[in-house]
């Protein structure tokens, strides 16, 4: 499809022509003059038109994407653009987005030299799983005084599937191994697995545990020597969502479903990777998806499929029904991660008693979460009397987390409280931690 667009010079020009023509009616000199810069203005307007449609595929172009984008990450989108004019083009490039996207004002300008090839990139950061659908490409190409602009659309409607995010996790693997250099907010451990399986002896070096000296090896070879024990592995680790309606609250773009869902698929990578068995468990009132832990190659594939179509409702969880499942699905004792939200400390009371059932079997860990907004509204100034309302009712919900923090570790359940953006870190920082202290 190939239309003609006039630039907004175009008409300014025209307008001042006309007033010129105004003025030449009254004084003849600059109704010449007039007639002169008309005349080359329209000559100007019939070569740029001649050079821009003389050719019919002047401009064509594709979209390449992946089969899938990693939500809450930067992926890449490419337009590859080929110019078969015999003349330079600027390029007023409009894609259009999925709606999911709310970008309603998108466009890439660039330029282009004869008879050559250019590859466009940029990135889309989507903040929800599903299907996003690109529409066409449209190109405005224009030349020379750029009066006339000539578009290019190209039907390039595709389909891409949004899944949870999955482009960090060889990321995440290298902060969870014994060499990597781990960036702030990683904690350097101690290579976990320190049970009775002895492994082998091995000369010592800098971090090892003094205690695991062997003192005949030692004094046969004529150096320090320790023994090695082997990492405690095959231990299950369950992922459970809650899909109430407090993991529906948004931060920055992503409801905090989106973030548990994000970090359950970068834990269960490393578990699975450090040879233990992750498993699945969704639930609100009834157990929605369940998947059995095992740490062969295809669970984290199931793992991702599952948690791609999941979303949240207004229900309240059923955690009586969660505590009486789990004495039929989960024999073995396992490392319990639970991600909820709980704002007050009254729904935790509603809860515990569930809860400390459920640490009486197994190790669980719950998940917290930080309200920044009301962190932002703790710190501001104030300035009025107003604000010292709001802040007074802000630090009442601040408080009532640490409280929840506080009831929780009193009952032997261990908890993160976090920043939605920086769960999968403390998350991974976490799991490390329980592992080294051979709990579960």
């Amino acid at each position: 499809m190939k239309l003609l667009y006039l630039n907004t010079r175009f008409y300014i020009i025209l307008l001042i022509v006309m007033i010129i023509f105004v003025v030449g009616f009254f004084i003849t000199a600059f109704f010449y003059v007039a007639l002169v810069f008309l005349s080359a203005f329209t000559l100007v307007l019939c070569v740029e038109y001649f050079m821009l449609f003389h050719q019919k595929k002047g401009i064509t172009s594709e979209r390449i994407i992946a089969d899938r984008f990693s939500n809450g990450d930067a992926n890449e989108v490419t337009i590859k653009i080929q110019n078969n004019y015999g003349f330079s083009c600027d390029l007023l490039i409009i894609d259009e987005l999925p709606f999911q996207l709310q970008e309603r004002s998108f466009s890439i300008s660039d330029s282009l030299s004869k008879y050559s090839k250019k590859s466009v990139q940029y990135d889309v950061n989507p903040k929800e799983r599903g299907v996003y659908e690109y529409g066409a490409i449209n190109i405005y190409v224009s030349t020379l005084t750029k009066f006339i602009r000539k578009k290019y659309t190209f039907s390039a409607n595709q389909k891409v599937a949004v899944y949870p995010s999955f482009l960090n996790l060889r990321k995440y693997e290298l902060f969870a191994s014994r060499t990597a250099l781990l960036p702030n907010g990683i904690k350097r451990t101690r290579k976990i697995g320190q049970s009775s399986e002895f492994e082998q002896i091995k000369e010592y070096v800098l971090g090892d545990d003094l205690r695991h000296v062997n003192w005949k090896a030692t004094a046969k070879r004529q150096h320090i020597m320790v023994n090695h024990y082997q990492e405690e592995k095959a231990q299950n680790v369950y992922l459970l969502i809650d899909k109430g309606r407090t993991m529906k609250m948004p931060f920055n773009g992503m409801s905090l479903l989106d973030y548990a869902i994000n970090a359950s698929l970068m834990l269960a990578n490393i578990s699975i990777k450090k040879q233990d068995k992750a498993g699945l468990w969704t639930f609100d009132k009834k157990t929605d998806i369940f998947l059995k832990a095992d740490n062969k190659t295809l669970q984290l594939r199931r793992i991702i499929e599952s948690l791609y179509s999941i979303t949240t409702d207004f229900k309240e969880s059923n955690y009586e029904y969660i505590l009486s499942e789990s004495l039929k699905k989960i024999q073995k004792r396992s490392l319990l991660i639970l991600f909820t939200n709980f704002e007050t400390v009254d729904a935790l009371k509603r809860q515990l008693p569930y809860l400390r059932a459920l640490a009486k079997k197994h190790v669980v860990l719950t998940v917290i979460f930080e309200n920044t907004l009301l962190d932002e509204i703790y710190s501001k100034k104030i300035n009025s009397t107003k604000d010292i309302y709001i802040q007074t009712i802000a630090s009442k919900f601040v408080h009532e987390k640490y409280l929840i923090m506080q009831e929780l570790q009193l009952h032997g359940i261990k908890t993160i409280y976090t920043k939605p953006a920086d769960l999968s870190i403390n998350l991974l920082n976490k799991y490390l931690e329980i592992k080294q202290q051979e709990i579960i």
